[in-house]
Order: structure tokens, then sequence, then C-alpha cells
């Protein structure tokens, strides 16, 4: 059973980003999967650094669009400030991982749940508004970008 369902209560109403979300809360419950298998060990490595990877990727994309929507500048670099407090931990984890520290384990359940579930109710969910009223107002051009069509 998988640890997080996807439910739209996680949707920040902009396809692009609720699909990576999703891909997120994939790779979380695989990495749970692998903790419940006491032969895995690999498994989590390799699954913390597909989580580490589809992370970057994902901060820059939700970052372009926040500035694409116009979202306040000292909001963005709040928000901005918390991604890289997340990579930083994510690598801090894998450290402890690899050094094998007992304690690392709950503290990656810990951080994931946490980042995973307050991140996006809290953090994007307030960028929303922003991405209904760019919807409201975009110039045609942007409509037609193949990246931003499903904002």
């Amino acid at each position: 059973m998988a640890y997080i369902i996807w439910s739209e209560m996680f949707s920040v109403r902009v396809p692009y980003i609720d699909n990576q979300h999703r891909k997120l809360i994939q790779i979380i419950n695989n990495f749970y999967d692998a903790l419940k298998d006491p032969e895995a060990s690999m498994t989590i490595f390799q699954t913390l650094n597909e989580l580490f990877h589809y992370t970057e990727l994902h901060f820059k994309d939700e970052e372009e669009i926040m500035h694409l929507i116009q979202y306040p500048a000292s909001k963005l670099e709040k928000h901005k400030l918390a991604h890289e407090n997340i990579t930083e931990q994510i690598f801090k984890l894998n450290d402890q991982l690899n050094r094998g520290d007992e304690r690392t384990l709950y503290n990656l359940e810990s951080f994931l749940n946490n980042w995973i579930i307050k991140h996006i109710l809290e953090m994007d969910k307030a960028y929303q508004p922003y991405t209904t009223r760019y919807r409201a107002n975009r110039p045609r051009q942007i409509m037609e970008s193949d990246f931003y069509r499903n904002l």
C-alpha cells in the first residue's frame, strides 16, 4: 500500500507541477517500499538519488513558473530558500545514510513526510491565486508555448 496517496488537496491547479508532485510522491512511495525490505539497501540509495535529481528539476521548473506568474519577489525568494534547504537536507541525509547512521531512516521518514505534505500544502498552495490571475491575463504567445500550455 502506498505511503502517501495523491489527492486533489495537493493540487496547485498547474497540471505541469501537479504531475511533478505526483512523480515525487511516487518516488517517496518507492523509497518507503524499499525501507520495508531488509535486502533493499541498494534500492534505498538509488531511490534517494532519484529523489535528489528529480527534486532539483522540479524546483527549477516551479521557480520558473513562479517568476512567470509574477509571484511577488519577496515570496519567491522565501520559496527559493525553502527549496535550497530541502535540497541541502536531502544531501545531508544521503551522507548520513552512507555513513550508516542508524537514525537516518527515521530522520528521512520524518523529513519526507514533512516536506511533501507541509511544503506542498502550505508553500506551494500560496502561489495558486497567482496562477489563476495569470491564466486570465496571459499573452497569446505564452498560451501557445508547449511548456506553459497547461498553466
